[in-house]
């Protein structure tokens, strides 16, 4: 029998090939798509050969084709984190931006703007009454250097009655306060207390009082902020509230 003698020559063959194989260069077998081979089998002996795409395997053979690249494995795992880079340098300063253009006007400040500081306290008397009776002034420095004030008893004309008589008083008095520009010292946190007596205005039997010496209104000036108060007496003690002049 010759059985083995062709199994020999079989084997003999597949090597042959092979080697062939190995020995033609890859470019030289390209199909029409270069991650594709082709070969040709001979079921009867095992043989295999490399083909082209264009090539036609003899009637005895079968075609066979495999991708070069095998199927994308599993992902691995995600490697550590990697260490922290240096800081890198500071960038250069960018250019100055355009001014922006006015916002508008704010809102207006307080009503007591700033010195002089004014405060008025009125009225200052009491209507048809036939006796006098105290008065008393509180002026109080909240700044922190002294404030100088100046006290005003002024008529319904705004007339000044510095040193005219209080009418009704007997003896007769006087009007306290400052004349003109003059003022007095008042330390900070003390409090300046004037005193006098609320004219006489009740008019009969008596003879009516003159009404350009009847007091009106106080006026109270100053270079720094104070609080000032008023108490005039009659029939008790009669609070009258004083207020700050708005500017």
């Amino acid at each position: 029998m010759n059985t083995p003698y062709i199994h020999r020559a079989g084997i003999a063959c597949f090597v042959f090939l092979a080697f062939v194989l190995l020995a033609v260069p890859i470019a030289q077998l390209a199909t029409a798509d270069p991650g594709i081979l082709e070969a040709c089998i001979n079921p009867g002996n095992g043989g295999m050969r490399l083909v082209g795409a264009d090539t036609t395997c003899h009637k005895n053979e079968t075609r066979i084709q495999w991708s070069i690249t095998g199927p994308e494995g599993p992902a691995g795992p995600a490697g550590p984190t990697g260490a922290t880079g240096a800081t890198g340098a500071t960038g250069a300063t960018g250019a100055t931006g355009p001014t922006g253009s006015v916002g508008p006007a704010g809102p207006p400040g307080p009503s007591s703007g700033g010195a002089p500081y004014v405060w008025i306290c009125t009225p200052a008397h009491y209507p048809n009454v036939g006796s006098n009776s105290g008065a008393n002034l509180y002026v109080f420095n909240g700044g922190s250097v002294p404030a100088n004030v100046s006290v005003n008893i002024l008529n319904k004309d705004g007339v000044n009655l510095f040193g005219e008589t209080i009418p009704g008083t007997a003896p007769a008095a006087t009007y306290p306060g400052q004349m003109g520009a003059a003022t007095v010292p008042v330390a900070p946190a003390n409090t300046l207390i004037v005193t006098w007596q609320t004219p006489q205005t009740f008019t009969a039997p008596n003879p009516a009082p003159d009404p350009a010496k009847v007091s009106t209104t106080v006026r109270v000036t100053s270079d720094q902020p104070i609080a000032v108060g008023s108490n005039f007496q009659f029939s008790g003690f009669t609070p009258v509230p004083c207020s700050l002049l708005p500017k």
